[in-house]
């Protein structure tokens, strides 16, 4: 067992390989193995060549003893160390990547990596990072060239919103605090009172308030804008005061919706996929090193996406692949038969219903369909009988200005 283990080190140090002659050939290659003392294993042979396998130093020897005797023997590189190495010099996009390891891990130490912010206040981060970048503090940013008191005091000279900040590079990050300044609201108009009026025709069913004097009654027609509750409120005793009218009133209302559905569409299907580009990432770095270039032909998109080192919690390195992905279709005109778009209609009405009604109690509803002049879309119709908040709050003042 101990043997066997020695063996498949060595081989993976040294290497193994086939070494192949023609099938008339291996009785004398099996001679010159012996005559070498030269150890193998699995023989093969069929109609078109025989093979032995062995150590690849033994094999670059056996096939040179071969060729002085006149053997056509071929060596093959099959496991070990020499194979990659031998595998690694036919993919130059391998050694360009170990290269930008060895680039990367050299100047890490020299650059920041990330930017954590704490700040105490409303000031938004992604505000605080576009500041930050614009005074050269960035994941990528040397920091041999931050003059980190100049940064600090520029910053809360420009901004408004920052009274304190406190940047700390440590490492490879920065550390960033921040106290926001405090801004006072801005002046509101002041409104003496609020009236509801309505926001759409309708016949006044009920009423859910919370403040205010109901002008309508139920069963009254209104129209958009009349007066439905004041904000004046009659207190009886002290005369009328202002105040803000709240609450719900309902009405029996008709909504129209309408839909059109083109019978005549473009379908697009989907021929392959292949990736066409990929870039090395290196913080604001982005260098091309594969490009797929070349084509012609069908219509395409190519989407790009971005894959980052991930090292601690949720935290990203600033270094990955942009990887872009063509994605090859075609585009064919097809033709809806009227019951395709029949259903298309409906689906897209009764959506909108849903989205312009959320609450309201749907009464009845009508449904008339027709073709466009030119014949060219399905086309549908739907009123709506519903009753629904129809309450619009309206600020008002008693002595404007």
């Amino acid at each position: 067992m101990e043997k066997r283990r020695n063996k498949s080190f060595e081989g993976a140090i040294l290497g193994e390989a086939h070494i192949s002659v023609k099938p008339d050939d291996l009785l004398p290659l099996l001679n010159v193995l012996l005559e070498l003392g030269e150890s193998y294993r699995n023989i093969r042979k069929d109609d078109e060549e025989a093979s032995v396998d062995l150590a690849y130093p033994a094999a670059i020897k056996v096939a040179a003893r071969c060729r002085k005797s006149g053997i056509d023997a071929d060596v093959e590189l099959y496991f070990g160390i020499p194979y990659l190495l031998s595998r690694l010099v036919r993919r130059p996009g391998i050694i360009a990547g170990m290269l930008a390891a060895i680039i990367i891990i050299s100047l890490s130490g020299t650059v920041i990596w990330d930017v954590r912010i704490e700040c105490d206040g409303e000031t938004s981060e992604e505000g605080i990072k576009e500041l930050l970048a614009a005074h050269g503090v960035y994941p990528g940013a040397k920091k041999a060239h931050l003059d980190i008191g100049r940064i600090q005091a520029d910053i809360e000279s420009e901004s408004r919103e920052i009274a304190w900040i406190s940047v700390n590079v440590i490492g490879t990050v920065a550390y960033v605090e921040v106290i926001a300044e405090v801004i006072p609201p801005p002046t509101e108009e002041v409104f003496d009172g609020v009236n509801l009026v309505a926001s759409r025709d309708g016949v006044i069913t009920g009423f859910e308030l919370i403040a205010g004097e109901p002008v309508a009654e139920i069963g009254l027609t209104v129209k958009k804008g009349d007066l439905l509750v004041s904000g004046l409120y009659d207190s009886k005793r002290f005369g009328y005061r202002a105040v803000e009218a709240e609450g719900r009133v309902f009405a029996r209302t008709e909504e129209v919706f309408s839909v059109e559905i083109p019978l005549e569409y473009t379908s697009r299907s989907a021929v392959e996929s292949e990736i066409c580009e990929i870039s090395l990432i290196f913080f604001a770095l982005r260098q091309k090193i594969f490009k797929k270039g070349g084509f012609s032909g069908a219509s395409y998109d190519i989407i790009y996406s971005d894959i980052y080192i991930y090292s601690y919690g949720d935290k990203t390195l600033p270094v990955g692949l942009s990887i872009g992905r063509r994605n090859i279709y075609t585009e064919e005109v097809k033709m809806r038969s009227t019951d395709e778009a029949r259903d298309l209609a409906y689906l897209e009405i009764n959506r909108q219903i849903l989205s312009v009604l959320p609450d309201a109690e749907i009464l009845s509803r009508s449904y008339v369909a027709e073709e466009s002049a030119d014949g060219s879309a399905y086309r549908l119709v739907c009123r709506v009988n519903c009753i629904r908040d129809i309450a619009e709050a309206k600020p008002f003042n008693i002595n404007p200005s």
